[in-house]
């Protein structure tokens, strides 16, 4: 089977041919001969390399519909990901919202167990008013780990400028 590359080799090898043998040809008759030659050998590699072109087309046609598809998937899924954890958040706050209406910390759920857990990392802090230089970093931003450390050792773990807030808490499925 020819391959486009072996068929464009054929075209250079033809013209080099015709280029030879026409220049070359003697008389009117040899030179007909040698035109009618390259012109038969011509039409029939144009036709092979038509026939591997549209393969050729036919293929990346193909491939682009895939491509255009995959893209399709991608995004429905990208959207029913987005979907699942949206409805997943919101059963999490009507749980929550059930669960501290009954003062329930825990409870079963067949043979799980659904807890409200309190959130880790830093407390949250909301700074309310001018913090004082003497708690703020060099970038002049609040220092908030200064701030925390300063509100934990006041009373009510607050002043006129800043308050701890309460831990943010969250639902674990075990």
């Amino acid at each position: 089977m020819n391959t486009i590359f072996s068929i464009k080799d054929e075209f250079l090898a033809l013209y080099e041919m015709a280029t030879e043998s026409i220049d070359d040809a003697g008389d009117d008759f040899e030179r007909a001969t040698a035109e009618k030659a390259f012109a038969d050998t011509l039409e029939s590699l144009k036709g092979d390399l038509e026939v591997k072109a549209s393969g050729y087309v036919a293929v990346m046609d193909r491939l682009k519909a895939e491509q255009d598809r995959a893209k399709q998937i991608k995004e429905k899924y990208k959207a029913i990901e987005e979907n699942r954890k949206n409805a997943i958040k919101r059963m999490q706050d009507v749980l929550m919202v059930v669960m501290n209406d009954l003062g329930l910390k825990e409870m079963p759920a067949g043979d799980m167990t659904v807890k409200i857990k309190a959130n880790g990392g830093v407390q949250p802090l909301k700074i309310t008013g001018d913090v004082p230089d003497n708690m703020t970093k060099v970038v002049i931003e609040p220092d908030n780990t200064k701030i925390r450390e300063y509100l934990k050792s006041q009373p009510d773990n607050k002043c006129e400028w800043a308050y701890l807030e309460e831990r943010g808490k969250h639902i674990e499925v075990k």
